[in-house]
């Protein structure tokens, strides 16, 4: 694969036939999350009325995160990472294949599917690290690398959030297997044009002589992200974020029901205007990075989400409530594909996988924590108490994380990592 100039790569109106593979890849896999995210629960209710059980199908998928997230990174550091994914996607396809089966014959049960839910939240894991990591190898860029993330990021979220759904939910009504197998056969496409990827996506070379223990390249990773400020206040402004996040969306259907008067199809439709949001922001991310500084955007962005959040707990409007969750959607959206672009081109190339998986394992300890501190605060106070305090939380993190994210560190941080010799001449 040619070498391209990072001025040539700016100007370029395409971003070339490696990443067209990667992005087809993504559609079909994202297409069939969604599906998955719709059978999964409709068919565990189908084989058990426990609440705790069916409740154990969604949450083992993020489980797989917090157990081999960091040793996940550094693994995928060690290998060519284009082989990692495609086998991620061939481990997968065999998953949802046997589950299939299983459904087919009528051998499928609960238990099956905790452990079917689990195996594939740890693909996900070896797969999207993977991905992440060879991103800056498949384009060249600043401007190429967010028109790349938010063509990814529009495809995951059409996928898993828009269309995947109902037609899982579509396919299920016509045969319980049918989603199931529209699943295996996504990720056989996403392997056959990962497979057809050419050129090396390995890490770059090493001078050690001898290659160090799992967990002293796990410490490697970790300890670079919380040394280095503005990631390291990324990392947490995220976590913050996650914990706002997560309890908005534990109460949203009490928010829904007893605040805004909304039944079942009005929730549904609450719900969807995040993802509409989210779908346009992840276009305009591009446009949106060429006129504002990544400190500006990521301070006005946690400050636009903040206030929408709360604008959401205090309102009795369905329609402003749409609004505000489609703000919120939008908002996060445009953060998720330039902050995470920034994050590939500031981390070294021979120890991306590491600080990529640190810096997510950070971002999500806060999601566990909010569903609970929500729950509390809405008992003891008003439901509208953790939607007010949570937005007013992110506003104020926003602002007091301004001298490690402002326009002129992530630009200092910026040069620092471009001078690496590791970060240049990557092959496309």
């Amino acid at each position: 694969m040619k070498v391209i100039s990072k001025e040539k790569a700016a100007t370029q109106p395409h971003l070339g036939s490696s990443f067209n593979k990667v992005w087809v890849a993504a559609i079909a896999s994202s297409l069939g999350d969604g599906v998955q995210m719709a059978a999964l629960p409709l068919l565990a209710v189908h084989l058990t009325s426990d609440p705790l059980l069916i409740g154990a199908v969604g949450a083992v998928g993020t489980l797989p995160w917090f157990l081999l997230g960091l040793p996940a990174g550094a693994l995928v550091d060690r290998w060519d990472r284009r082989k990692v994914m495609l086998r991620a996607d061939l481990v997968r396809f065999a998953i949802l294949a046997l589950l299939t089966v299983a459904v087919l014959t009528d051998h499928a049960n609960i238990f099956l599917l905790i452990v079917a839910g689990f195996a594939l939240g740890c693909g996900d894991i070896f797969f999207d690290i993977s991905a992440q990591a060879v991103m800056p190898v498949v384009v060249s860029g600043e401007q190429a690398l967010i028109r790349a993330n938010s063509r990814i990021s529009a495809a995951q979220i059409n996928g898993e959030q828009l269309a995947g759904p109902p037609l899982g939910g579509a396919l299920f009504s016509l045969s319980q297997s049918l989603p199931f197998l529209g699943n295996a056969l996504s990720f056989l496409i996403s392997a056959i044009f990962v497979g057809s990827l050419k050129g090396d996506f390995g890490n770059a070379p090493t001078d050690e002589p001898t290659r160090r223990s799992l967990r002293a390249e796990v410490a490697e990773g970790l300890r670079w992200l919380l040394q280095h400020r503005v990631l390291r206040a990324l990392a947490g402004t995220a976590a913050i974020g996650n914990l706002v996040f997560t309890a908005k969306m534990s109460l949203l259907v009490l928010l829904a029901k007893n605040q805004l008067g909304l039944g079942d199809i009005g929730y549904g439709l609450l719900l969807s205007s995040t993802a509409v949001g989210a779908f346009i922001g992840s276009f305009m991310s591009s446009s949106i990075s060429k006129k504002i500084q990544v400190g500006s955007m990521r301070c006005i962005g946690m400050s636009v989400e903040g206030l929408a959040v709360v604008g959401l707990g205090l309102t009795g409007n369905p329609w402003v409530a749409g609004g505000m969750m489609a703000t919120i959607g939008f908002s996060m959206s445009v953060q998720i594909v330039i902050v995470g672009s920034l994050r590939q081109r500031l981390a070294p190339a021979e120890i991306r996988g590491r600080v990529l998986s640190a810096s997510r394992l950070i971002s999500l300890m806060g999601a566990p924590f909010g569903g609970v501190l929500g729950g509390y605060l809405a008992g003891a106070f008003s439901l509208r108490t953790p939607f007010v305090m949570g937005g007013l939380l992110m506003v104020l993190v926003a602002l007091v994380s301004l001298p490690a994210l402002s326009n002129r560190s992530i630009r200092e941080a910026t040069d620092e990592a471009s001078a690496t010799p590791s970060n240049q001449g990557a092959s496309r």
